[in-house]
């Protein structure tokens, strides 16, 4: 809302220079937030937020900073979304590890001339789980319930034509059985189109925000149990109700195209993905497109634990977008995702 304030004052190239010194200081502060970060190695809750959501995205290894639009880039940068020509949506859907799932929705419009608007939901869920105790090792007969929510409201700007950017606010949520935590977090993104083999150059900066802590009927009774011992600093106050951060990360891309014609495309990508609870990782990948009606995706992902190999075709039927992609974790089951997308 800053934003759009000071854009409705400020005209022509002075709006132009201020909002690039703006979005250049989010960019640089990001920058710096990730290489710098004081969190340590899987020292982060809301891991839901680093799966990589979309088949395209997935078979992409998640490089998709300077390449994503529409819907999907609500997800990925959301300065993408400003690409979009009248209003797109966009559905996934993830089968995550040890049966859970993780689907995420999108849809974007545009408005005037150089503006979008848009709103996405990430839900990760997964069954009811049986209540053990150490009398009843084998199930009490009571379940309780866990999952994660994000939900977003982006607005993204062509700036130029040949720049864009795009700025997400989104809610967070983690529960499990009565506990729960929540905080509102941002996402900032902009693409620069160099106009060299239609080079573009992403930055996107994610989950930016406060800590997180858990809350609930249950802790609150443990705390009332620990603070009546009277112990002077009792250790088991701060481990029962810890502070924990989000996934922050810092992600920089490159994609060009090698070949384009009328019939055949063909875009490298790279990408340098910084997060705050990890070190940093390497994506190179691939997309080729024949007459913007099929689509082939290949992609490897280095210095990740488990993940490497990715593969996806992309295909429009009727108008509507089918994708699907396979990724390769090793010594995990192999991960299967599918979406479908519209634009009108």
């Amino acid at each position: 809302m800053v934003i759009l304030f000071i854009m409705s004052k400020i005209e022509g190239r002075r709006k132009m220079k201020l909002l690039i010194k703006i979005i250049g200081i989010l960019t640089i502060t990001g920058c710096f937030m990730m290489i710098y970060a004081d969190g340590s190695l899987g020292q982060s809750g809301a891991n839901f937020l680093q799966i990589n959501a979309t088949p395209r995205g997935a078979a992409l290894g998640g490089g998709l900073t300077s390449l994503a639009n529409g819907a999907e880039a609500l997800y990925w940068n959301p300065a993408g979304a400003a690409e979009v020509e009248r209003a797109d949506i966009y559905v996934s859907h993830t089968n995550w590890f040890v049966d859970t799932r993780l689907t995420f929705g999108g849809a974007v419009m545009k408005i005037g001339n150089n503006s979008a608007i848009g709103i996405s939901t990430t839900v990760f869920s997964m069954e009811d789980q049986e209540i053990t105790t150490v009398y009843d090792p084998d199930g009490t007969g009571d379940f309780f319930s866990s999952g994660d929510l994000s939900v977003g409201l982006t607005y993204a700007r062509k700036m130029t034509d040949r720049f864009s950017f795009g700025i997400t606010g989104k809610y967070i949520q983690e529960s499990i059985y009565n506990e729960n935590a929540s905080q509102i977090a941002l996402d900032v993104g902009s693409v620069y189109k160099t106009g060299f083999h239609n080079l573009r150059i992403g930055m996107a900066v994610r989950n930016f925000s406060g800590n997180m802590k858990f809350s609930g009927d249950n802790i609150d009774d443990r705390l009332d149990e620990e603070k009546s011992r009277n112990e002077e600093d009792n250790p088991r106050l701060e481990r029962l109700a810890p502070d924990f951060r989000l996934p922050q990360v810092f992600q920089m891309g490159i994609a060009m195209d090698i070949m384009d014609s009328e019939v055949n495309k063909v875009t490298l990508i790279l990408d340098v993905d910084v997060p705050s609870d990890n070190k940093e990782r390497l994506i190179i990948g691939s997309e080729y497109c024949f007459r913007q009606l099929a689509w082939l995706r290949a992609s490897y992902q280095m210095n990740y634990d488990t993940a490497g190999l990715n593969l996806g075709v992309g295909i429009i039927v009727s108008g509507v977008r089918l994708d699907y992609s396979f990724s390769n974790h090793k010594i995990f089951d192999s991960i299967h995702r599918f979406g479908l997308g519209y634009e009108f």
